[in-house]
């Protein structure tokens, strides 16, 4: 799996949904608007609306319902924040 993806606004916004997941009968469910992402994340709601858009079309989240903020990520999301997060503790030397 490519990291390469996640070396900038991508990774704050998936981390950010990763850390904000609440358990829903049974599923993990990242029920935050775009507005509360970027809020968090502190960029523009365009940009994580166009990112939002990248992650799902890269395989990463998928939009539970049309309506506001209901997020699930993939397990490929998962295992690139858990990677990324071991990284981060452990670098390379």
């Amino acid at each position: 799996m490519s990291l390469e993806l996640f070396l900038n606004d991508r990774y704050k916004i998936l981390q950010c949904m990763f850390e904000r997941q609440i358990e829903i009968k049974g599923q993990n469910i990242v029920q935050l608007s775009q507005q509360d992402i970027a809020d968090v994340v502190q960029l523009s709601k365009k940009k994580v609306n166009t990112i939002i858009g990248e992650l799902k079309s890269n395989g990463y989240i998928l939009q539970q319902s049309p309506t506001r903020g209901k997020y699930l990520l993939t397990e490929k999301a998962i295992q690139a924040v858990r990677k990324i997060k071991k990284e981060e503790v452990t670098p390379d030397e």
